[in-house]
């Protein structure tokens, strides 16, 4: 076999995955994917254990040659409450011409809202956004042209569906709890996705609790938390979401 083809064969490899290995110097090449057909994936890169040195190699007296250690993500938490009373009243009003949407729907819109307000935010990979449903995720196009009368109709189609979009690149994933007393504190990322939205509605329908989880490496502190207040802020003035 040509040495040369072998070396410059295109490595099957998700996006964030690439971003990942890059921005810790890791040569894809020594990467094993765990993937369909060997696709590298972000927990690939994240999971990757430096070799040790052996105690009888005559390396270990030069510490400088000694291999670097592979660091951890750097994670950020940001928590809101979000008051949900003018979304509440909209929705039943829309309810009462015929027009039924869910919290759902507006948090995959008011997502959208954010990206395209947040322009640090916007730049990961185009912005789609995954909803995580049970043992599975739907990949969204998180873009404000979107309407929410299409994202609701895909929604629907994504929940009569099995197929699993976890292997597809998106920026967040949006997971809403069950309302209940104990909300979390902290959320860990999914593979391949660089922030994690958890929504807990309160009883009643009246606020939600929020938690977002980023990676920092991604999205620094101060672009994340300006991206929350940007759906804080859709979500509580919700008529432009409508329209």
């Amino acid at each position: 076999m040509n040495m040369a083809v072998g070396q410059t064969r295109r490595l099957a490899v998700s996006p964030y995955a690439r971003r990942l290995a890059r921005e810790r110097g890791l040569p894809l090449e020594t990467l094993q994917g765990s993937g369909p057909g060997g696709r590298i994936l972000a927990a690939d890169v994240r999971g990757l254990v430096p070799v040790p040195t052996p105690v009888n190699s005559p390396d270990i007296l030069a510490p400088a040659a000694a291999a670097p250690s592979v660091a951890a993500p750097r994670m950020a938490a940001f928590a809101a409450s979000l008051a949900l009373g003018a979304l509440r009243d909209l929705l039943a009003a829309l309810e009462s011409t015929g027009k039924v949407f869910d919290i759902d729907d507006v948090l995959l819109r008011a997502a959208a809202h954010a990206f395209a307000e947040t322009s640090e935010a916007a730049m990961l990979g185009g912005t789609p956004v995954a909803l995580e449903l049970a043992g599975r995720q739907a990949v969204f196009a998180a873009v404000p042209q979107v309407t929410l009368t299409s994202l609701r109709s895909t929604r629907l189609a994504a929940l009569a569906d099995n197929h699993d979009d976890a292997e597809k690149p998106a920026a967040l994933s949006l997971r809403l709890l069950p309302a209940s007393e104990i909300r979390p504190l902290m959320m860990p990322l999914l593979p391949g996705r660089a922030m994690r939205l958890t929504v807990c509605v309160a009883a009643g329908g009246g606020h939600a609790e929020c938690l977002l989880t980023t990676d920092t490496a991604s999205l620094d502190e101060a672009a994340a938390a300006a991206w929350l207040a940007a759906l804080k802020s859709a979500i509580e003035h919700p008529l432009r979401l409508f329209v």
